[in-house]
């Protein structure tokens, strides 16, 4: 490869094909690597063919327009679809040097700074319906058959036997309040361009104050803060594979989104339901995990069960440290 020439999707796809790209870890429906490209490192992301359509590609290209220029953003350098009989969405950009924090609180007030980034590049943007959403809505509308609140056949059902009937349970436990909660952070005015998985393991630190935030492939616009619903759970949390929140991040992370986004305290207990919806099982995730490897269904399962073991107590954690800052505040 040339330094002149632009990277390209036939061509980084050409090199992993090639087996010249480095496979890099994780647990999704889609696969990343690392390519060589001139001298230069790029990051390829090759999007699973189920969940690859022309909205998906449109939405990346809309955030990408509205995000360049953004210290912390790696911009899109070639977006499109490769493949014959199914065709998965590729895309590429500039590869972020550095490392993930093994934990997460280090990085929350990073976190809640890009919250406020993505809020203010947000501002005058205009999306069509198709190109908003997030993990909220399809629990919200059209979703429902996922765990009807009636009697309806639920999708979900087939999964949550045996050792899963716990889940089963916690959603009929808690799904009620969790979709009130974000239907009263949901607004008609306004959007927020959303990442889709913002926490610690995806900013990359590269020296003091410089930060990379990566993984966008899940992003869009939304009109709730479910990125910051998420990132609470996901920021705050004692370590990776727990999650029993530590109560002076989650004190740090309620204190900075009220300065920096106005989020009062009184919504800090909505905003963890909104939060908590991430982690409700969907049929379709956990089967294309399980048709991606055997044995993601199962850990995505059990990821979820010990999310919800501890939801309840966590819960009234945030909504007691929200009321200390409120009257502290006061």
């Amino acid at each position: 490869m040339t330094g002149a020439a632009p990277p390209t999707v036939s061509g980084v796809v050409e090199l992993i094909a090639a087996g010249q790209a480095e496979l890099l870890d994780g647990r999704g429906l889609n696969s990343s690597y690392r390519v060589a490209w001139g001298g230069r490192a790029l990051s390829v992301k090759v999007h699973c063919a189920e969940r690859s359509s022309a909205a998906e590609f449109r939405r990346i290209g809309r955030v990408d327009s509205a995000l360049r220029g953004t210290p912390w953003y790696p911009p899109v350098l070639d977006l499109g679809f490769h493949g014959a009989e199914r065709p998965g969405l590729v895309v590429v950009r500039p590869y972020a040097p550095g490392t993930p924090a093994d934990d997460a609180r280090r990085h929350i007030s990073g976190v809640v700074d890009v919250l406020a980034g993505l809020a203010a590049r947000a501002e005058g943007v205009r999306a069509e319906d198709a190109l908003v959403g997030d993990y909220a809505s399809p629990w919200l509308s059209g979703g429902r058959s996922e765990r009807p609140e009636r009697s309806e056949r639920s999708l979900v059902d087939p999964l949550l036997t045996g050792e899963w009937r716990g889940l089963g349970r916690a959603m009929d436990a808690h799904l009620p309040e969790l979709r009130r909660g974000a239907a009263r952070l949901t607004s008609a005015d306004g959007l927020l361009v959303h990442h889709g998985d913002l926490h610690g393991r995806n900013l990359i630190s590269d020296g003091p104050g410089r930060l990379t935030v990566i993984d966008w492939d899940e992003a869009g616009f939304s009109r709730r803060p479910a990125d910051a619903g998420k990132a609470l759970w996901l920021s705050c949390r004692q370590g990776r594979g727990d999650f029993a929140l530590d109560r002076e991040a989650v004190g740090l992370f309620l204190g900075r989104l009220h300065s920096r986004l106005g989020l009062p305290y009184s919504g800090a207990r909505d905003l963890a339901r909104l939060g908590a919806l991430w982690f409700l099982p969907r049929h379709g995730h956990v089967t294309l995990l399980e048709r991606r490897d055997a044995s993601l269904g199962a850990w995505y399962l059990g990821w979820l069960l010990c999310f919800w073991t501890r939801f309840r107590g966590n819960l009234d954690l945030v909504a007691r440290t929200a009321a200390e800052l409120e009257a502290g505040a006061s």
